[in-house]
């Protein structure tokens, strides 16, 4: 009974979210001029096959990391596909992580136990915001001191500065305590069958997240793929902007990359993250000495990329033989 009425609910959420954010987009977008985004857009041509690329490389780079913490032999393919279909899934649902996670363990099927796969993800995200809260932290302080940005934006930069501040502090507590945090969390869901996966989750945090012993070899690979990650990242946002203007603009790629971090952080909960990137975006590109409908069209370039994506996923989903 109440299952049905969650769901009903989360429906209701996800579609007035939607259409609140479809109505932003739509909002910003004449704000821009639809005429000159459109213009923009169409300089990116063919080359929004290099973004899909590289963007490529920053998923390959995830689902390795993630691989790594599995600690079994398993075809890099299936880690991939898995966290193609979670990313889906999360992208069009404001419960984003709730169900985007758990879906990619799920996805991995015969071989890797879901309560494994799931407990290796925790810790792969754990450390993942940790290397966004750095990226973050590196580009809030490269805007604030290189470019003249208005009061209201700096204000902004010293919270997201603190904010990720405050997560670093989190994490080094975590890694010295090694408390079973997640699986606590988990273990007071309303949802009956996680409670197997609980026990799990809580031995594999109390090993990965003390980043000692054996786990060191496994720990530096994780590491090391998410610092690609990053540096594929900003090669995405630099040659966006490259494609858009026609000019190199390193340090304003790089502020308007790590600001899109801070959107995905913060407003993870509005599907695909519909005007309210776009809104960001044009604000930043402006603070940074570039025209706003700059920082609109990169929005726009980066939802088409994750479209592709998400409608990939989507088809593996629906292709998987859950059978198996």
């Amino acid at each position: 009974m109440l299952q049905p009425v969650l769901r009903r609910r989360q429906t209701l959420v996800t579609a007035v979210l939607a259409v609140a954010g479809v109505a932003l987009l739509i909002w910003q977008v004449r704000d821009a001029g639809a005429g000159e985004l459109a213009a923009r857009l169409r300089q990116v041509g063919w080359g929004f096959l290099a973004i899909l690329a590289v963007s490529f490389g920053r998923l390959f780079m995830r689902s390795l990391a993630w691989r790594a913490l599995i600690g079994r032999p398993m075809p890099a393919t299936g880690t991939l596909a898995a966290v193609l279909t979670g990313d889906a899934i999360g992208n069009v649902t404001p419960l984003s992580l709730i169900v985007s996670e758990p879906a990619k363990a799920m996805y991995l099927g015969r071989g890797i136990p879901p309560s494994h796969a799931f407990a290796a993800l925790t810790a792969e995200n754990f450390f993942y915001s940790v290397s966004v809260a750095v990226y973050v932290i590196l580009g809030t302080a490269a805007m604030l001191t290189a470019f003249d940005v208005s009061p209201e934006l700096r204000d902004t930069g010293a919270i997201a500065l603190l904010a990720m501040a405050a997560v670093l502090v989190a994490a080094a507590w975590m890694a010295w305590q090694r408390p079973s945090l997640l699986s606590a969390i988990v273990s007071r869901l309303p949802v009956p069958r996680l409670a197997a996966v609980v026990e799990r989750v809580r031995e594999f945090e109390t090993r990965a997240y003390g980043s000692t012993g054996g786990q060191g070899r496994r720990l530096a690979a994780v590491v090391a793929c998410h610092v690609i990650f990053h540096l594929l990242s900003y090669l995405e946002a630099w040659l966006t902007v490259y494609l858009l203007t026609g000019r190199s603009e390193p340090l304003a790629a790089f502020v308007l990359d790590t600001a899109n971090r801070v959107v995905n952080v913060v407003f993870r909960w509005v599907p695909m993250r519909a005007g309210v990137d776009e809104v960001a975006s044009g604000a930043v590109a402006t603070a940074v000495g570039l025209p706003d409908t700059i920082g609109v069209a990169t929005a726009l370039v980066r939802k088409g990329r994750v479209v592709v994506w998400a409608l990939l996923g989507f088809y593996l989903l629906t292709w998987r033989d859950w059978g198996k």
